[in-house]
């Protein structure tokens, strides 16, 4: 409380000041504290609105900047717990409704503003954060086109990602069971609004892209609802978890007019998620339709290739039958023609006209040099052979 002045102090102030109150500075500010406590209206939490200047965030995470207009500025700051449910990014300039209470920091001597909330002027906080979490991903190129993947042709394991509860999932999988029952359904089960849905949601999207699951295709739906029910399949989080994905992603989110950052990153888009799971499933009719003709397709071209082949092989035989006989031919003219010039140069033609051939112990006797009296030699005439006695042995003299 603060006390009256002391009577030997009045001898020092002006007579106009002699009725004054003296505080001590901790004093003076407990006092404007409690002031303001009981105050019926700076004692309850008040909304202040203002131009945003000197952002800082300390190592603790904590906010901190000043709140101004034309005539008159006021620090605040947000603490870190409060920090972290905030989905847009504070920046100078901007202007904001502070929620908060005042109070004043004794060891400063200054008053502030505490905020437990911030809603930027003239458009909602998850407005504003869906713009700037588009602004920068875009910025980044993950929503380019050049980065969408391509959807399996014939997909045969299914990932979904929504809530297990609810007609989203039932028609998802009524859908898939119509079109084709041959499919494997795997549901990763996530909460899709409020406080954690979006780290449930890029969490699964993690987890269904192990290689353990083998999955063709990822669906990710739910059904429609509010800007603010749908934004976390807009949170930073989640547009990364899809655009790193190995497996293709489908998303089904909301119904014809809503849209989401998800949406945007996905590598196909759906109104609905009925119609997510109409894009990720082929019909079996379509399927068996497509086997029968690449069947027929596969026949006909196998016919029409032996039938060409047979052609081929025809052709080839005629051709070679023909080289053949072409060959033969000419190989028996030139065994008739080698035959005659081996006759005309045959002994035994010689033998004919009257000439014998003689030979002594098989080696022909082309010398009377190689004979010798009383020795036996063989006579080859050309209708027989007769041994002969040499008698006598008359040589020519040249």
């Amino acid at each position: 409380m603060p006390r009256k002045t002391n009577p030997q102090l009045l001898l020092s102030l002006a007579e106009s000041d002699a009725g004054a109150y003296c505080f001590t500075v901790s004093e003076l500010t407990e006092r404007l504290q409690t002031l303001i406590t009981e105050d019926d209206i700076l004692g309850n939490p008040l909304v202040v609105q203002g131009e945003v200047s000197n952002v800082k965030i300390s190592s603790r995470g904590h906010l901190y900047f000043t709140l101004k207009d034309e005539e008159a500025t006021i620090k605040a700051k947000m603490w870190a717990s409060q920090v972290k449910l905030l989905p847009f990014d504070l920046e100078d300039g901007m202007a904001v409704y502070l929620t908060g209470h005042l109070e004043i920091y004794a060891p400063h001597g200054e008053y502030s503003l505490t905020a437990r909330k911030l809603e930027p002027v003239g458009v909602g906080s998850l407005q504003l954060a869906f713009q700037q979490i588009k602004e920068k991903l875009e910025a980044e190129g993950l929503f380019l086109d050049e980065f969408k993947k391509p959807l399996p042709e014939f997909p045969m394991r299914l990932g979904i990602i929504t809530s297990s509860t609810g007609s989203v999932i039932h028609d998802m999988l009524r859908v898939i069971r119509n079109k084709n029952p041959l499919v494997h359904v795997l549901l990763h089960p996530v909460k899709v609004q409020g406080e954690g849905a979006a780290q449930e949601i890029s969490a699964a999207i993690q987890e269904l892209n192990h290689d353990r699951h083998a999955l063709d295709v990822l669906l990710i739906a739910r059904g429609g609802g509010s800007f603010e029910d749908l934004f976390c399949f807009s949170d930073e989080s989640v547009v990364r978890a899809i655009f790193a994905s190995r497996v293709p992603v489908i998303t089904g989110i909301g119904h014809e007019p809503d849209f989401s950052l998800a949406d945007a990153v996905a590598d196909h888009s759906a109104s609905t998620p009925t119609a997510a799971a109409e894009a990720a499933v082929p019909d079996i009719e379509l399927l068996q339709q497509t086997v029968t003709y690449y069947h027929a397709t596969l026949i006909d071209s196998f016919t029409q290739q032996w039938e060409q082949a047979e052609q081929r092989f025809d052709y080839a035989t005629t051709a070679f039958l023909e080289t053949m006989q072409h060959l033969l031919k000419n190989a028996d003219q030139n065994i008739r023609r080698l035959s005659g010039e081996m006759e005309a140069l045959s002994p035994l033609n010689t033998l004919s006209r009257g000439y014998v051939l003689a030979t002594q112990e098989g080696v022909p006797v082309m010398s009377i040099d190689q004979l010798q009296l009383k020795t036996l030699i063989q006579l080859q005439f050309h209708d027989g052979k007769a041994t002969c006695e040499v008698q006598t042995l008359d040589q020519t003299t040249p």
